[in-house]
């Protein structure tokens, strides 16, 4: 139905005789075949016999990585077609391809094929749309929205690779991953700067020890940090967020521009003090972050991935680029499903889900938080091992960076938690155990200074003040949890 419905439509000039012109210049430019090939859908075309020649041309590239010559084509026409009457058509088809001229100019051909295949799945979308609601399912909302979401999300890989040694100033500067910092400045010395632009940084804690509140620091770091690489004026950030309230999320960062825990903020003696503060239009620290920080509020399991994706792209058409994005927590999101339509466990659905949150973070090169719930039994443990993270634990394994967060009771009353670098992917290891720090769930800062320097050994090594029998335990239950 959907294909009758295609070839009717008026295409206008992106119509037959564009279609013709657009696999010439397929088989003829094998280097315009694969820039295109994630998009080449033989399905586009209104013609029969050029969807037959496109799918040949298609499967035997996905099979063998081989763009196929015209002989190569009638090879494989004459071999599969049985119908004499079909066999006769396509190969006339195929050589008036090859005798034929041009009669479109191919720079015009060129710029617009993105475009055609990209009207050619709208249609089809809104096909799809028409015969949802001629089902009376008109309550498939999110069904058609989905399809014409990703209709216009049509486009193609135009990066056929780098030479080496062209970008050779920019590879070797020091900050080479633009790194952008966390506020916790023992944590940042390991991970060399920070959280890098197009990484993704996961932190697996359980519920209550503070992992929202880290990374809402975390955030608030980034937008009051002048750097040369964002013109001094700070980074932007996108924080969305599922289970707090808006009020909450509010009360973290007005905490941490008044060193005032957010649940004091209220207190008759406190109230005065952090209201001038944040009042005040000459203080600093307020008017970046109300320059660089928006928050938005999301319903829980109605939200994927690829919705996260189409956000971060409105904020971007509207002039709000972001640098860094929070999206507080992973188990908050809608699973994603696999592509190829077959049913997926919960488990392999996770994997899918992060492995589009690592995508998202290198197509707009953001750095990107993901807070991970942990299973119950780290609850008040003194480490929390990664396969502890609720669910698969391939969502860990795709991560840049993770870090685990850990607290007993009674760092829990003192204010202190344990942290650990799980993973480090692009740098060279530091410290990855950090005991005891201490952490202000209500100002959403760390404080490291009570803490040794970096040994640069990992884990177990620590020298100077390190608590060695906390680290020779957290390696035992690392090991034990594997």
């Amino acid at each position: 139905m959907a294909k009758n419905n295609l070839a009717k439509m008026d295409l206008g000039y992106l119509g037959e005789n564009y279609q013709y012109n657009l696999v010439k210049y397929l088989i003829e430019t094998p280097k315009f075949f694969v820039a295109m090939s994630p998009i080449i859908d033989q399905n586009m075309f209104t013609d029969e016999h050029l969807r037959r020649i496109v799918g040949m041309m298609k499967d035997r590239y996905s099979k063998y990585g081989i763009c196929p010559t015209y002989v190569d084509i009638d090879c494989l026409i004459r071999t599969t077609v049985n119908d004499a009457v079909t066999l006769e058509l396509m190969t006339e088809k195929l050589d008036s391809l090859k005798k034929k001229n041009f009669n479109l100019d191919v720079e015009i051909l060129v710029s617009n094929a993105e475009k055609f295949f990209k009207q050619q799945n709208l249609a089809k979308a809104i096909n799809k749309c028409t015969e949802i609601l001629k089902r009376g399912n008109a309550d498939s909302y999110f069904t058609m929205e989905e399809l014409i979401k990703k209709a216009l999300e049509t486009n193609t890989n135009t990066n056929l690779g780098f030479h080496l040694f062209e970008t050779l100033e920019d590879d070797l500067k020091e900050d080479y991953r633009c790194a952008i910092p966390t506020g916790a400045d023992k944590l940042d010395e390991s991970l060399y700067g920070g959280l890098g632009k197009g990484e993704l940084g996961i932190i697996v804690s359980p519920m209550g020890v503070g992992k929202s509140s880290a990374t809402t620091g975390f955030c608030a770091h980034a937008a009051t940090t002048k750097t040369k690489d964002n013109n001094e004026m700070g980074y932007k950030v996108l924080h969305f967020f599922f289970e707090d309230t808006e009020v909450a999320i509010r009360r973290k960062y007005y905490g941490y521009v008044t060193d005032i825990d957010a649940c004091d903020l209220s207190d008759p003696i406190n109230k005065p003090i952090a209201m001038s503060i944040l009042k005040d239009n000459n203080n600093e620290l307020r008017n970046m972050l109300r320059q660089n920080v928006i928050c938005q509020r999301l319903s829980t399991g109605e939200y994927s991935a690829s919705d996260i994706k189409y956000l971060i792209q409105q904020y971007i058409s509207r002039g709000f680029v972001p640098d860094i994005v929070v999206i507080d927590y992973f188990e908050c999101l809608r699973p994603e499903k696999n592509t190829d339509g077959n049913q997926n466990s919960e488990w392999t659905r996770e994997g899918i889900t992060m492995r589009k949150l690592e995508t998202l973070a290198k197509e707009f090169n953001i750095a990107l938080w993901v807070p991970v719930q942990s299973t119950k039994d780290a609850i008040n443990q003194e480490y929390v091992g990664l396969n502890q993270a609720g669910g698969s634990v391939r969502k860990t394994q795709i991560g840049h960076v993770v870090i685990q967060l850990a607290q007993t009771p009674q760092q829990k009353e003192e204010h202190r938690l344990n942290m650990f670098i799980g993973k480090l992917r692009a740098v060279k290891i530091g410290r990855t155990s950090f005991p005891n720090v201490k952490f202000n769930n209500g100002t959403c800062k760390f404080d490291m200074s009570d803490m040794d320097s970096i040994d640069n050994e990992p884990i177990g090594n620590q020298g100077g003040n390190a608590n060695k029998q906390f680290i020779e335990r957290a390696n035992a239950i690392a090991k034990n949890t594997k």
